[in-house]
């Protein structure tokens, strides 16, 4: 309320001071939430503006407010027939106070108006807060009003109540009447009248002889008081009708001047059309004063102002043609003032006239929505100079106030100025045109929530045959991927047409290209490569043509260049690698690509890698991860590429082959140790028999790739350890060689061997060597030719004969085998 309450206090010793009745006392009841008063009646005028202006806000955001006690106290403590005005910015927070102020009113015939500013609003929600229902029921009873209002438009509320009554009127003429019909007459000199009707809902209707209504202002419009002004009133006679419950005070007032026309506006007017009655309070308005008859001619005028003050003020013609004079002044809101024109005739006889006391415009409390009606104040059709500058006017009433804009066919929205012309609801737009250089259709547009007006009006250009070339292509450098420009323009009568060519093909719209619609310019979108090259506008009519060229190069472009920390990584198994392939040069910035390097060339990276823009991440290297990884990045002007090696150290490991490898006596033996290890082991071979390191000959050959190479000898078999060793570890593997070795049975000392019957003898059979072991055994043919084994045994077997016979007459064979051969002796045993 801190707001109000300052406007108050600017406002209210204005409006105390306006005549509205004879005033016994004044008081003040201020209220908060949860007290209000004491009532504080003051005898004069001075009190209660010193005492107002020292009314201070305490506390805030009280909501609802403490309104109606407050109300009580005014009408107990003030004397009947009073008039109680109650600001506040708030709802009230009971109604239980009602039907006492109810019964004080009838009792008292006290009207109490009310003057809402706000309404209960909790913090951060838009629920509202109590009602408004109290402070209408109030207002009914005490033949009141509500008015609600913004803080924005809360002065216009004294306005209301200094419109009650008027003064230095040429004729007043008040009447106490109930709903009924009368009328009113006005002459050629009646320039203004004013209306006030003051009663419970009052409405009214005024019509012309033609029946029509007439244009009026609504000074006040609220539910208790409506206040209006005839706009320049016609001569005739107007038939009033008023509605209204209850008694009415209607009072007219009537203000009559010579002949001239007086006109305010907010800009310099070409014509009466562009003016209002009165001028707006608080600005500076231009003065229009036209003059009937245009031989007079007008050097000055006088305003009187507020009744006491005269001030003399220069003016200036504006249009002789039309006897248009102009001045300036300044008015301060609520002004009375009166006009007087000093000129002379052509026998410099001086004339001089007055206006009736006018004011300045009121701020209206109450509007109703309207939908936005233009007038035109230019003709519909007019014919202008080729590149005359221009400027067109209308006016344009609505409200709220409409948007108001100025275009052409073509959609063009021509650079306007608008401005109050009448409070709220009446505005003049102006739009300036320069340099008008074809035929058009100009079009006044106003729209609001409440609907849209539009006016036409056609413009001609009077012009002769002409082809200037204003603006042509030049070269020029455009960034990449920004937005380019070239012109070609001509100022031609006949009309000129326009093409483009880009490198000798005709231009046509498309994503990168477009003609702007007049084909005066041509816009590069978005410049590419593309787009380079030569631009070629013709410019042709059925009298002239001219050709233009331009070259386009393009800018702020490079070929990608990469770079890569390391060429080559090596790691160990599991590591973490993170790997950025950083860009130094692009433009366009390039993307990044990873690949992997395979026997068909670079493909995708291995299962476990992953690239992240240009990043290159393996959460655990394996050895399926070794290889080259190329980072490659490209943009449309070219490509760079990195290579990346990476290399996992890992402990040796030796492929498997065959644990067992049997060979024959003299063949040539290949035991394969392959080992794959990073980095490289160091090979070696051990043979090893009964955990005893059996040292190699020279017969045994290791290769490049670790293979041992010898031929194979009866001491060969046995067990062969391949080890390979580097830093990281140690890897074995065993392979065991087996030498296929035929058996050798020693020669006997002798083939035959004779003995006597009875006799014994031991036959020897020693087998010298074999692998594997051999098995053995003695066969006997008999002389007859019989063969029996009599003995079965190992290497050295040794067949004993007892007490021999001529039947242990023969051959004895023994015979020594095993898998890679056999051996055989025969000895011959003779018996006698």
């Amino acid at each position: 309320m801190r707001e109000e309450i300052d406007i108050i206090k600017s406002n209210i010793e204005s409006v105390v001071k306006t005549p509205l009745f004879d005033i016994d006392n004044y008081i003040l009841v201020p209220f908060d939430d949860p007290g209000c008063g004491p009532p504080i009646i003051l005898k004069t005028l001075s009190k209660l503006v010193e005492v107002v202006n020292i009314v201070e806000v305490s506390g805030g955001n009280e909501c609802p407010e403490n309104s109606l006690p407050a109300i009580e106290q005014a009408l107990t403590a003030s004397k009947p027939n009073s008039m109680i005005f109650v600001f506040t910015d708030g709802y009230a927070s009971n109604n239980s106070k009602l039907n006492s102020i109810e019964n004080l009113c009838r009792s008292t015939n006290s009207q109490v108006i009310i003057l809402l500013s706000g309404k209960c609003v909790p913090s951060g929600t838009k629920t509202v807060v109590g009602t408004i229902d109290a402070y209408f029921d109030v207002a009914k009873a005490c033949s009141g009003s509500v008015i609600q209002l913004q803080l924005n438009n809360f002065r216009q509320v004294f306005r209301m109540i200094k419109e009650i009554s008027k003064t230095d009127w040429t004729e007043i003429v008040a009447n106490k009447v109930g709903p009924e019909q009368f009328t009113i007459s006005i002459d050629g000199y009646t320039k203004d009248v004013v209306m006030t009707v003051t009663g419970e809902y009052p409405n009214l209707e005024i019509l012309d002889d033609n029946g029509q209504t007439p244009v009026i202002d609504r000074i006040v419009n609220t539910l208790h008081s409506k206040v209006i002004r005839l706009i320049s009133p016609s001569v005739g006679i107007y038939t009033v009708k008023i509605f209204c419950q209850g008694k009415t005070l209607v009072t007219i007032y009537k203000r009559r001047e010579v002949n001239f026309r007086l006109g305010f506006s907010p800009k310099l007017a070409r014509s009466m059309k562009e003016t209002t009655n009165l001028p707006l309070p608080g600005k500076i308005n231009y003065i229009s004063i036209a003059i009937a008859e245009i031989t007079i001619e007008l050097k000055s005028i006088y305003i009187k102002l507020n009744g006491r003050h005269v001030k003399k003020v220069d003016v200036e013609i504006v249009d002789r043609s039309l006897g248009l004079y102009s001045a300036q002044e300044y008015f301060e809101p609520e002004t009375s003032f009166k006009i007087t024109i000093y000129g002379h005739d052509q026998s410099y006889q001086v004339i001089k006239g007055s206006t009736g006391t006018l004011t300045t415009q009121k701020l209206i409390q109450e509007l109703q929505f309207q939908r936005p009606k233009i007038e035109w104040i230019e003709p519909k059709v007019a014919l202008v100079e080729y590149k005359a500058n221009i400027t067109l006017a209308c006016k344009v009433s609505g409200y709220p106030k409409p948007n108001i804009s100025w275009s052409d066919d073509t959609g063009h929205i021509f650079p306007s100025e608008d401005a109050l012309l009448e409070t709220r609801s009446v505005f003049i737009s102006y739009a300036y045109i320069d340099r008008i250089t074809e035929n058009s259709t100009i079009h006044c547009k106003a729209e609001s929530s409440e609907g849209e007006d539009t006016l036409t009006m056609y413009l001609y250009v009077n012009r002769s045959l002409t082809f200037e070339v204003i603006e042509y292509p030049q070269d020029a450098t455009f960034e990449y991927s920004k937005e380019g420009q070239l012109f070609c323009k001509v100022d031609a009568y006949p009309d000129a047409s326009i093409q483009w060519y880009h490198n000798d093909s005709l231009v046509e719209n498309s994503d990168n290209l477009e003609i702007i619609s007049d084909q005066s310019m041509l816009l590069l979108k978005n410049m590419t490569p593309q787009l380079t090259g030569e631009y070629r506008c013709e410019i042709s009519n059925n009298v002239q043509n001219a050709s233009y060229t331009a070259i386009v190069d393009i800018s702020g472009v490079e070929i990608p260049e990469i770079e890569l920390k390391d060429s080559e990584l090596v790691l160990r198994l599991d590591d973490w690698v993170n790997v950025e392939c950083t860009i130094n040069k692009g433009k366009p910035a390039p993307k990044v690509n990873w690949k992997f390097k395979t026997e068909n060339g670079y493909e995708e990276i291995p299962e476990g890698v992953s690239a992240e823009e240009n990043h290159l991440k393996i959460p655990s290297v394996k050895t399926e991860h070794i290889g080259i990884y190329k980072c490659e990045a490209e943009n449309i002007f070219g490509s760079d590429s990195k290579g990346l090696l990476i290399k996992v150290e890992y402990p040796p490991k030796i492929k498997f082959y065959d644990k067992l490898k049997i060979v024959r006596l003299d063949e040539d033996v290949e035991l394969s140790c392959e080992v794959d290890a990073i980095p490289k082991a160091e090979v070696k071979w051990e043979k090893k028999q009964d955990d005893i390191i059996i040292p190699l000959d020279s017969r045994h050959e290791t290769d490049e790739w670790n293979t041992l190479r010898f031929t194979a000898s009866s001491i060969d078999s046995g067990n062969y350890y391949c080890i390979a060793e580097n830093y990281l570890g140690r890897a074995e593997r065993i392979v065991t060689l087996n030498v296929l070795v035929p058996p050798y049975i020693d020669p006997p000392p002798r083939k035959i061997v004779t003995i006597r019957a009875g006799e014994s003898i031991t036959l020897q059979c020693h087998v010298h060597y074999g692998h594997p072991v051999p098995s053995t055994k003695w066969e006997f043919i008999a002389l007859n030719s019989t063969l029996t084994t009599l003995l079965r045994g190992s290497s050295i077997n040794d067949l004993t004969l007892n007490n021999v016979s001529k039947s242990y007459e023969g051959s004895y064979i023994c015979l020594a085998e095993n898998m890679a051969g056999s051996d055989t002796i025969k000895i011959d045993l003779k018996i006698f």
